[in-house]
């Protein structure tokens, strides 16, 4: 299987040099290394641009779900089987990405996801608002899909790139451009049968406190993670059959 993985990046020069030195030292389970370069003005952009990985450069920021979007159209119109994607943040670890492609290569899953709560995972410095809500939003998941998962939030995720070629929803759609289109997309997975999604333990480190953690913008970013699992319970779309 061909695997390629995506970075995000959107005005992330603090943590950038991290995430790219990183890349470089681990011999990572991936054929490339895409950056998706959304709209940086910080000096990202030209470390993006001289760091000698693929890129693609989407003028203003649309959106990590955009990304995401524009991650998939790279991967399958150069013939990749898996995409694997991880934040431009630092907060992911380039040398575990095998624990989340390993389960596609060998057969054993179709969509795997991280979690920093299994045994064998880790989250350094996690903010307590993050580890009261994160299970909240676990429960949330659960009753909508009827699925138990240990860490909804976690962007470390690996699938095949198969899945969204059968998709009967319109996963360009606008509103799937924030956070709408990861969670969506891994809400129809979880409820189709047909679909194995699995958890790996992951590690989630996050910066000392009173240091910058996230981008999530209170009460609107969370209303935009939430809503894509309702619209995914109630919209009667997903997967054709595989062939």
């Amino acid at each position: 299987m061909r695997v390629a993985c995506f970075i995000p990046v959107y005005n992330q020069i603090e943590e950038l040099p991290t995430v790219l030195r990183e890349l470089r030292q681990e011999k990572i389970p991936c054929e490339t290394v895409v950056f998706i370069n959304n709209g940086s003005n910080d000096g990202s952009e030209k470390l993006i641009a001289e760091s000698g990985f693929e890129r693609v450069d989407v003028p203003v920021n649309q959106g990590v779900g955009y990304a995401c979007i524009r991650a998939i159209e790279w991967a399958t119109e150069r013939g990749f089987d898996v995409l694997v994607g991880i934040a431009g943040n630092g907060k992911m670890l380039p040398s575990e990405m095998h624990r989340v492609v390993d389960p596609i290569v060998r057969g054993e899953a179709d969509y795997v996801t991280g979690s920093r709560f299994l045994s064998g995972g880790a989250f350094p410095n996690l903010p307590r608002f993050r580890r009261v809500s994160i299970p909240m939003v676990n429960g949330f998941v659960k009753v909508l899909t009827g699925k138990s998962v240990t860490d909804a939030t976690c962007g470390y995720r690996a699938y095949k790139l198969d899945i969204i070629k059968r998709a009967t929803f319109d996963w360009h759609a606008a509103w799937m451009n924030t956070y709408g289109f990861e969670y969506y997309f891994y809400a129809k997975a979880l409820q189709n049968p047909t679909i194995r999604c699995i958890e790996v333990p992951i590690t989630m480190r996050y910066p000392e406190k009173g240091k910058r953690y996230s981008k999530i913008k209170p009460f609107k970013g969370w209303y935009e993670m939430l809503l894509p699992w309702v619209v995914a319970r109630f919209d009667g779309k997903g997967f054709r059959a595989p062939e």
